[in-house]
């Protein structure tokens, strides 16, 4: 009777699984998906463990049937809810005719695989309004154009991510859930503890310290969300931070935020065998192993600085990172300072970008150096400054790397 009975329970939690088999292939949204692999198919396990326990008949077989009982039923309403939250929050297709969401929880307007197969992310129509001018001329237009066609991230980026790193959590937070609330980009923070730093670190518990400093951090992110209705992943781990915190895949069209000074163990203090240079210089290495562009925020946004400075070298991707700086429209500016030898077909083509964004452009051919810095002293009221690639140390002879820019100025660089 018992082998009987236990073959029965086999073949009907078999029969859950393949009507929950039947119903993944076969229903039309995610959600209607999930019911049927979170429902039948917990209920089909579930038979089908009793029916082994049955078989089994010990007591550890029984206790093992158990446990696994309780785990399927403790964990799959829990991932079924978090997958649905993630799946209507993307802006998945839902099939039912009323929607008892909305206006609960914020939902894309096009779901994930159209937004990239598009290639971005449109302006809201509010800041469409706010900034249509019309349409400068045909010819201007067309140098502009051949000036972002084919960068790969050229009209804006399909999602932000951020690193958490002490003691600068709350600033790149703050910036990063700006720059991502308009857009509606997925948001990703990355906090991250350096290995090598913990196994080369002189001091005994120099884990815990950095994970002390890095649980701070975090906190002091998750205070800056609080309350906001933009979904945020928090990825963390232990390892090596070039691996980890950059887009390794030009797919992805990720904007990086990376606080201006800071590395991955945290500013915990403790004694490491390599100055502290050194491992400055390894944020312009998470910088140039990302593929996209990298937002490295210096200060608090001032919204009475209106000028941007871009450094123009004259190459192709000077060119391709300026018009997209301002065709993404970043910072609300007035002013565009070009300097170097850019030509001025150039030129043009980043006026033709800048005049839909009422911005104008001055173009400086050859600047004045001030004490060796990139830029004079007269450009501290940049709001950012864009620039195809970084300096060559973080901080060479001691000074911040900023400072080589434009002396005692702190603000935004784009690479």
């Amino acid at each position: 009777m018992t082998a009987l009975l236990a073959l029965a329970l086999k073949l009907v939690g078999t029969g859950f699984l393949v009507v929950a088999t039947i119903g993944v292939l076969r229903f039309e949204d995610p959600f209607q998906r999930m019911h049927a692999a979170t429902k039948a198919g917990t209920l089909g396990a579930g038979l089908v463990l009793l029916g082994v326990m049955l078989t089994k008949g010990s007591m550890d077989a029984t206790i093992v049937a158990f446990l696994t009982l309780i785990f399927l039923i403790g964990t799959m309403p829990v991932a079924g809810h978090l997958l649905g939250r993630a799946a209507y929050v993307s802006g998945a297709p839902l099939r039912s005719r009323e929607d008892a969401l909305a206006g609960v929880l914020p939902r894309a307007t096009q779901p994930l695989e159209e937004r990239t197969l598009l290639g971005f992310v449109a302006p809201s129509p509010v800041a469409a309004a706010e900034t249509a001018v019309p349409a400068p001329p045909p010819e201007r237009l067309r140098d502009a154009v051949a000036a972002l066609e084919e960068e790969p991230y050229d009209s804006g980026f399909d999602g932000v991510r951020f690193a958490v790193i002490a003691p600068h959590a709350g600033l790149v937070t703050r910036r990063a859930l700006k720059l991502a609330g308009p857009r509606r980009a997925p948001l990703t923070a990355v906090a991250v503890i350096d290995r090598d730093c913990v196994e080369s670190a002189r001091v005994p518990d120099a884990r815990d310290v950095i994970r002390t400093k890095l649980a701070s951090a975090i906190e002091e992110m998750r205070r800056e969300t609080d309350g906001s209705p933009h979904p945020l992943a928090l990825a963390y781990e232990e390892g090596d931070p070039l691996a980890l915190i950059p887009a390794l895949s030009a797919e992805g069209r990720e904007l990086l935020v990376l606080p201006a000074d800071g590395w991955c163990h945290h500013g915990a203090g403790v004694t490491l065998p390599v100055f502290e240079e050194r491992l400055a210089d390894k944020l312009f290495m998470v910088a140039r192993k990302h593929e996209g562009p990298t937002l490295f925020v210096g200060c608090e946004e001032d919204a009475a600085r209106k000028r941007i400075a871009v450094v123009h070298d004259g190459s192709r991707r000077a060119q391709r990172l300026a018009a997209w700086a301002l065709n993404t429209r970043l910072w609300p500016v007035e002013t565009v300072t070009v300097v170097g030898p850019a030509s001025r077909e150039q030129i043009d083509a980043l006026a033709a970008v800048a005049a839909d964004a009422r911005a104008a452009v001055t173009h400086v051919h050859r600047p004045k150096a001030t004490k060796g810095a990139m830029l004079p002293a007269r450009y501290a009221d940049a709001a950012a400054v864009v620039m195809p690639d970084l300096p060559k140390r973080a901080c060479a002879y001691g000074g911040f790397w900023q400072d080589a820019l434009i002396p005692g100025w702190r603000g935004d660089v784009l690479v």
